[in-house]
């Protein structure tokens, strides 16, 4: 499947609905195995709104490197390359992070040691 951003979305990629306008396009793809090229000609603008409505809810279901193998960038800028993975690398921390605090969490509870 190949997805052209600029004539789903338009040039400018900035909001968490068209982010998920993105995602639901996405997340069968990605949970069936398959390759998805994400065709960037004509996009000029990515903002973390957009990002987070797309590839932020696909963090929420699969580990970065399968959306690492599974999603191909084409014809993308430098700049909104950048701007994708360093936003990826956020989301996946912090994804991280979180289960961290919460399996803490858990072993606490199991162990009594959360009412000390």
């Amino acid at each position: 499947m190949r997805i052209h951003l600029a004539e789903l979305i338009g040039p400018n990629c900035t909001a968490l609905g068209e982010g998920d306008t993105l995602y639901q396009l996405l997340y069968p793809e990605v949970k069936a195995g398959q390759s998805v090229e994400l065709d960037f000609s004509g996009v000029n603008t990515l903002y973390s709104s957009f990002l987070m409505g797309s590839f932020g809810k696909l963090l929420q279901h699969f580990e970065k490197e399968t959306l690492m193998q599974r999603l191909v960038l084409c014809n993308i800028s430098q700049e909104n390359l950048k701007t994708v993975n360093e936003f990826i690398d956020r989301a996946d921390q912090r994804l991280t992070e979180e289960n961290d605090t919460h399996t803490m969490q858990e072993l606490f509870e199991e162990d009594e040691l959360g009412d000390l």
